[in-house]
């Protein structure tokens, strides 16, 4: 069985970008874009890890970290934060948050320790790895098919492929480098020569 992650952050594209991550690595998740629905996201059901940010539009991490906790004692929390401070860090886990991660997210860093705090007492070791596939389904829910695309079999060209698949939905700008002449330039036209 899946574990839940609930993710509550006011950067949308931070949510999605997270939510895609953790649903390939086998990880049910849901977002919520303000403190106040996260809160009442956490009543209706309960999740196995809160994922938060630390300065919400409408509360801090202390307001946000304290209603969870009062709501579920048990509650299991990591906060993330743009604005790295050593005494909040500490405030946040005398308050009982897990752990404290700093801006910009390095996935493994994530998905590691959501390992370490959803491991089964039933399993030997951390959830596993499940990746993604071929034929995985875009945001309506519809596999990928595009007659025009290659998909290489490579490690690098899976590598590639599961992180464009990652920031595809979001607004984030993507910086492409390499040598002139590997096809970096989108050419939405094929070349009839």
């Amino acid at each position: 069985m899946a574990k839940k992650i609930l993710i509550i952050d006011d950067d949308i594209d931070l949510c999605l970008l997270l939510s895609r991550f953790l649903t390939k690595n086998g990880f049910e998740t849901e977002s919520a874009h303000s403190g106040e629905k996260g809160i009442a996201a956490y009543k209706r059901q309960r999740f196995d890890v809160v994922i938060c940010d630390y300065r919400l539009g409408d509360m801090d991490g202390i307001k946000l970290i304290s209603a969870l906790k009062e709501a579920d004692p048990h509650a299991t929390i990591v906060v993330i934060t743009g604005y790295s401070d050593i005494k909040t860090a500490v405030e946040v886990i005398k308050l009982g948050a897990f752990d404290y991660i700093t801006k910009p997210l390095i996935p493994d860093e994530v998905l590691a320790i959501l390992n370490k705090l959803t491991m089964d007492p039933s399993m030997k070791g951390p959830i596993k790895d499940k990746g993604a596939s071929k034929g995985e389904a875009n945001t309506n829910g519809q596999p990928y098919h595009n007659p025009d695309f290659y998909e290489g079999e490579s490690a690098a060209a899976v590598f590639l492929h599961k992180q464009a698949t990652i920031v595809a939905g979001t607004n984030y700008s993507v910086i492409l480098y390499g040598e002139s002449g590997t096809g970096k330039k989108y050419n939405p036209q094929p070349n009839n020569k």
